[in-house]
């Protein structure tokens, strides 16, 4: 009995693995492989269109990071956000610079949970200024992330207050 319950155990667990040998990784291919795996590194940033102002001092930016698959991401990284007056009819829309907020160090799990929205799959900034933006206005709000990998992600977008 104790031999037949054996077997059937073995051919069980046999028939639920399968019967594929192993493979193993080819080791003298490693830099192929750690390539791949670039991938699933932040390639691109995308300030979201609920990007806003709140207040006349304060803005609320919403930033998606994305892979190599367009997927959203969390990163980790030093986020610096400009704030420009907007030059219309321009080849440089972007003018002066008005506000420099200090970089945000998102490199420690907590900081990095502190703005993760995790329902939008996103990152949420409320920046506030110390001077009041005029009111009717369209000003740039310009945002760089320097990756752990070294990247440098840029983008902007245009709000009115």
């Amino acid at each position: 009995m104790r031999y037949f319950l054996t077997i059937t155990i073995l051919t069980a667990v046999d028939f639920l693995c399968g019967c594929q040998e192993a493979t193993l990784v080819d080791t003298n291919n490693i830099d192929t492989i750690a390539q791949s795996q670039c991938i699933f590194t932040a390639e691109k940033i995308k300030l979201t269109q609920l990007t806003e102002f709140v207040e006349t001092w304060k803005i609320v930016a919403y930033i998606d990071v994305l892979d190599g698959f367009g997927s959203r991401i969390k990163t980790s990284g030093i986020w610096r956000f400009e704030l420009y007056d907007y030059t219309p009819r321009s080849a440089e829309p972007k003018g002066g610079r008005l506000y420099l907020w200090e970089d945000i160090a998102l490199t420690d799990a907590e900081m990095n949970n502190n703005n993760w929205q995790d329902f939008m799959r996103s990152y949420k900034f409320t920046l506030e200024m110390d001077t009041e933006q005029a009111t009717g206005k369209t000003y740039i709000l310009s945002v760089t992330c320097l990756t752990a990998q070294g990247k440098r992600l840029v983008d902007s977008v245009h709000i009115k207050l």
